[in-house]
């Protein structure tokens, strides 16, 4: 099928950080090499709509697993199903958030920290036992959908007595709404841990999801951005024509598999998008690496 300019170019609109601010001579570029490929298979469209976006962000869960896939599907050179995106939420996920809700309920009847919450610094009694309810009976419900949820934070909305209880379940900002909406983000756990610290010490509780947990990365998960910037170098290399200079490099080139003008331009896009997340990254880190430019 044949890639008009507008086609080709409209895609990379909203590549996952800045939007249209990120339109530069690279995407330029890549949108010449589509150009000269004339016809482009309609499975290599598909691998190209399943790169790291809105949607699919470095803050998921198993972003690094639906990354691995769409490095697959170049080298096999067929799409299929990719995981890792918005609101894939894991089973193990699911069950540590069915115990965290159990505690948070414990906790808000009978006054003592137990389960994971006797692991956080600073939480003993609740001095909000009516918000430490609505929040864990809201983790529970999260486990059954997200109509679950929603009925579930409606109804503390209507007899929640506590401000706090207000102030967590009241609006599509409120912090435990923007938290359960978004289990799927790597630092789910820290934010229920800010939410049960907040009740215990009477503070407003603030949370961070989607790309402004990223902020957290080099706290809570280093080895997910050291991991994004070996695979925007092992993929530089392999742009480059350059052999691979350690195992994990190896790996990424076999799974990509030879050289051609068609994954040239699928891992050129793909480098693209990573590297903007990756220079996200860094900026939230206080880094400053440089990365190869295709142009």
């Amino acid at each position: 099928m044949k890639i008009s300019d507008r086609r080709t170019l409209e895609w990379w609109e909203a590549p996952g950080i800045n939007g249209r601010e990120d339109f530069d001579e690279e995407i330029l570029y890549l949108g010449s090499l589509a150009e000269a490929l004339q016809d482009v298979p309609k499975w290599a469209i598909a691998v190209r709509d399943l790169m790291p976006r809105w949607g699919f962000e470095p803050c998921a869960h198993r972003f690094p697993d639906g990354l691995e896939q769409v490095v697959t599907m170049i080298g096999l050179e067929r799409a299929f199903p990719r995981i890792g995106g918005c609101g894939d939420v894991p089973f193990p996920i699911h069950r540590a958030l069915e115990y965290w809700g159990r505690s948070l309920v414990r906790w808000s009847q009978r006054g003592r920290a137990n389960g994971p919450l006797a692991n956080l610094n600073g939480v003993s009694g609740c001095a909000h036992p009516e918000a430490a309810l609505a929040t864990g009976e809201a983790v529970l419900a999260l486990s059954r959908g997200r109509t679950a949820l929603d009925a579930t934070l409606e109804d503390w909305i209507d007899r929640g007595k506590d401000p706090m209880t207000q102030s967590i379940t009241d609006g599509d900002d409120a912090p435990l709404v923007r938290v359960l909406r978004h289990a799927c983000c790597f630092n789910v756990f820290d934010n229920l841990a800010h939410l049960t610290r907040a009740f215990a010490r009477g503070e407003t509780p603030q949370v961070q999801v989607c790309s402004a947990s990223l902020a957290n990365v080099q706290r809570l998960d280093p080895d997910r951005g050291l991991w994004l910037r070996a695979m925007v170098r092992a993929l530089g290399r392999w742009m480059e024509g350059r052999p691979p200079n350690d195992g994990f490099c190896a790996s990424v080139h076999a799974r990509l598999g030879s050289q051609d003008p068609l994954r040239g331009w699928l891992v050129g896009s793909l480098y693209k998008t990573l590297k903007l997340w990756a220079e996200f990254l860094d900026r939230e880190c206080g880094r400053r690496p440089r990365y190869r430019s295709l142009v």
